[in-house]
C-alpha cells in the first residue's frame, strides 16, 4: 500500500473538564476545522475518530485505540488533531508516539493550533515542551477538583457515588443522604444483634436464615449497579460475608456523620489508595441517624473488646500449620480460630466456609490438638521405618509415587531393556549380512530381502526406545524424588514435637476432609503432601476427645439433611422443566 492511497486520520477529543471552555473545544468545532484543513490540503481520503468524554490522560479511549489499530495495519498515513492537548495531555505518552511510534510507521503528524508539522522538523522543536504545559493543565485541574471535593466534604457534602446501605440520596439534593424505609430496619437489627453479643459470623447466619438480601442485591435490582454474575440462583441474594457486617458496624454513617476523604488517587494512574486516618474528614450530624450515638459507640466498644481479647489470646500463640492447611473439597485455605469464647482450644475451619456459611461449602473442622497428633505420629513412624531400613523405604515411597501417578515402574524398565538388548541384535545382524554379503555367502536377492526387514525392525525399535526414554527418565526422577525426601526425614523427622520449621521442610500441604461420625466417633481423613514424593498413605484418625457422641451424630444428621433437601429440590425443579416442556 503507497503513501498516497493511505488514508487520513483526523483525531478529536473532548472530556467533561474541556466542556467548560465553551464551544471553542466542542468536537462539532474540531471536526469542522480538521475537515477543512483537510480538503484544502488534499489530505484525502479522510477518517473521522471521536473520543467525547474521554481524559487526556487516559489513553485506552475506544476510537484512540481504532485509530492506532489502523496505524498498525498500515491504513494510516497522516493523523491530524486541533493541538496537542487533544491527542493526550501525558507529555511522556505523547512524546513516545510523536517521536517514536509515528515515525517507525512512516506517519505523518499534524497539531494545527500549535503550527507542528512532522515533514517540517523545525516545527516539532517546542513540541516536547508544549506537551509538558498540557500536562500541567491537567495537574492544575486535578489538584483544583481535589481541593473542591475536600471543600465539599468539609461542609458534610456526600459525594460519593451511591449512598451507604440503609440510606438514599435526598431527590432534592444528591450530596444529602435520607434513611431508606426498606433496609434501613436491617441497620437496626444488626446492631440490635451486636448489642446481645452476637458475633459476625452468628449474624451472617441469622441474616441468610431470615432471607435478607445482601447490600449489592439492592444496588443491583435497583438498576444502580450490575451485579448479576454474583447472583447466579435466589440463595446467593442471601450471602452476607462477616467483612460486609464489621464494615457496616464500624461505619460512622449509621449515627449521622459523615467519614470523607478516606482516599485518594494516584495522577495519570488514577488507581485509588487509602490515606492516613489523620487525613480523613469527619463531620458530626450532617444527616438523619438510623441508630443512635450512644448504640453506634456500645456496639463498637463490644465489637473492640472481643477483638482485643481475641488478639490477646492469640499474641503468643504460635500458628504451626500456617500456609499448609487446605480444604479438601473446595481448596481454600483452613482458618484458625477459638472454639468458643471461653475455650483454650483452636480449631481450624474452611475459608469458604466461615465467609459464606454452608451455602459454598461445609465447615471441615479440626481441632488443633487432633491435627497435631496426628501429623507428630505420621512423621515419627516415617522416620521409624527410613531408621530402620532406608532402602526399603525408598522402594516403597518410589512404588507408591508410581502408582499416585499411574507409572508401571518394574515393567517399563523391563520393556526398555529388552528394546535396548533387541536393538543390539538386529545391529549385530545386519553388521554380519553386510559381511556374508562381500564374502558371496548370500545372494543379492536374500541380502536386498533381509536387509530391507532388519532395517525396518531398526527404525521401530529406535521409535519404541525413545519413548520408552522419557518413560524410565520420570522412573529416574521418582527415585530422586524418593530419594531426597528419605535424607530429609533422616535429617529433621527425629521429632518429639512439631514446630514451624519442621512442618514446612517436610510438607507441602495438608488437605483435610469433612468429619463424619463412625459408631459414636468423630473420624477425619488427611492428606498430607510430603515435599518431592506426596501423598504417602491416607491419614484416617478419630478423635473423642473434644467431640461428644451425640454432637458428633447430630452434626452428621444435619449435613445429610441438607444433602437430601438438595436432591429433593433438584429433582423438583427437573420434574417443572418437564411439566414445562410438555404443556
Amino acid at each position: 500500500m503507497t503513501q498516497q492511497l493511505k488514508k487520513t486520520a483526523l483525531y478529536c477529543r473532548l472530556s467533561k473538564d474541556d466542556e467548560r471552555q465553551g464551544e471553542s473545544l466542542s468536537i462539532e468545532t474540531q471536526k469542522s476545522m480538521l475537515v477543512r484543513y483537510a480538503q484544502e490540503n488534499g489530505l484525502i481520503p479522510y477518517e473521522i475518530y471521536v473520543d467525547d468524554g474521554y481524559s487526556g490522560l487516559n489513553f485506552d479511549r475506544p476510537d484512540f485505540q481504532r485509530m492506532i489499530d489502523d496505524v498498525a495495519t498500515g491504513k494510516i498515513g497522516v493523523v491530524v488533531v486541533k493541538d496537542l492537548s487533544r491527542f493526550g495531555r501525558d507529555h511522556i505518552v505523547v512524546g513516545q508516539y510523536q517521536e517514536l511510534y509515528f515515525p517507525s510507521k512512516k506517519v505523518r503528524f499534524i497539531a494545527l493550533n500549535d503550527g507542528i508539522d512532522t515533514l517540517n522538523s523545525h516545527s516539532t522543536d517546542y513540541a516536547a515542551l508544549k506537551n509538558v504545559i498540557n500536562e500541567f493543565y491537567s495537574r492544575d485541574t486535578s489538584r483544583k477538583i481535589k481541593a473542591a471535593f475536600r471543600s465539599r466534604a468539609k461542609d458534610g457534602k456526600y459525594h460519593s457515588k451511591t449512598a451507604p446501605f440503609g440510606y438514599l440520596k435526598d431527590p432534592d439534593d444528591h450530596n444529602h443522604l435520607i434513611p431508606d424505609p426498606e433496609t434501613a430496619p436491617v441497620v437496626v437489627k444488626i446492631y440490635d444483634l451486636v448489642l446481645k453479643g452476637w458475633g459476625n459470623h452468628r449474624i451472617r447466619d441469622y441474616l441468610r436464615e431470615t432471607k435478607v438480601p445482601v447490600p449489592s442485591w439492592y444496588m443491583h435490582i435497583r438498576g444502580i449497579e450490575d451485579k448479576s454474575h454474583m447472583f447466579p440462583d435466589e440463595e446467593s441474594k442471601y450471602i452476607w460475608r462477616p467483612d460486609t457486617l464489621r464494615l457496616l458496624i464500624r461505619n460512622r454513617v449509621y449515627c449521622g456523620d459523615c467519614v470523607l476523604c478516606k482516599s485518594d488517587t494516584v495522577f495519570k494512574t488514577k488507581k485509588h489508595f487509602k490515606t492516613d486516618e489523620a487525613d480523613w474528614i469527619t463531620v458530626e450530624n450532617t444527616h438523619e441517624p438510623i441508630v443512635s450515638r450512644e448504640t453506634w459507640e456500645r456496639a463498637n466498644e463490644l465489637v473492640a473488646v472481643k477483638r482485643r481479647e481475641y488478639k490477646e489470646t492469640l499474641k503468643d500463640d504460635l500458628n504451626i500449620f500456617s500456609g499448609l492447611l487446605k480444604c479438601a473439597d473446595c481448596g481454600k485455605a483452613l482458618s484458625r480460630r477459638k472454639y468458643g469464647s471461653n475455650s483454650s482450644h483452636m480449631i481450624y475451619v474452611c475459608g469458604t466456609y466461615a465467609t459464606y456459611g454452608s451455602h459454598k461449602c461445609t465447615q471441615h473442622k479440626i481441632f488443633e490438638e487432633d491435627l497435631t497428633a496426628a501429623m507428630l505420629a505420621d512423621i515419627q513412624e516415617l522416620f521409624s521405618a527410613v531408621k530402620k531400613d532406608k532402602a526399603k523405604l525408598i522402594d516403597l515411597l518410589i512404588k507408591n509415587k508410581a502408582k499416585n501417578e499411574g507409572k508401571a515402574l518394574n515393567t517399563k524398565e523391563a520393556q526398555y531393556k529388552r528394546v535396548c538388548k533387541r536393538l543390539e541384535e538386529v545391529n549385530r545382524l545386519v553388521d554380519k549380512l553386510y559381511e556374508d554379503n562381500i564374502s558371496g555367502k548370500i545372494n543379492e536377492t536374500n541380502f536386498v530381502r533381509l536387509l530391507s526387514k532388519y532395517q525396518q525392525e531398526q527404525e521401530s525399535i529406535l521409535a519404541e526406545k525413545g519413548k520408552l526414554e522419557s518413560e524410565t527418565a520420570a522412573v529416574r526422577e521418582i527415585r530422586s524424588d524418593a530419594e531426597q525426601f528419605a535424607d530429609l526425614l533422616e535429617r529433621y523427622g527425629d521429632i518429639s514435637e512439631l514446630t514451624p520449621e519442621i512442618l514446612n521442610m517436610l510438607v507441602d500441604k495438608i488437605m483435610v476432609y469433612e468429619p463424619r461420625a463412625v459408631e459414636g466417633v468423630m473420624r477425619q481423613q488427611i492428606d498430607v503432601y510430603y515435599r518431592y514424593i506426596g501423598v504417602v498413605k491416607l491419614v484416617d484418625y478419630g478423635s473423642t476427645t473434644y467431640y461428644k457422641s451425640g454432637e458428633v451424630l447430630t452434626a452428621a444428621k444435619k449435613r445429610e439433611n441438607a444433602k437430601m433437601e438438595k436432591r429433593i429440590a433438584a429433582v423438583k425443579e427437573e420434574m417443572q422443566s418437564d411439566e414445562a416442556v410438555s404443556a
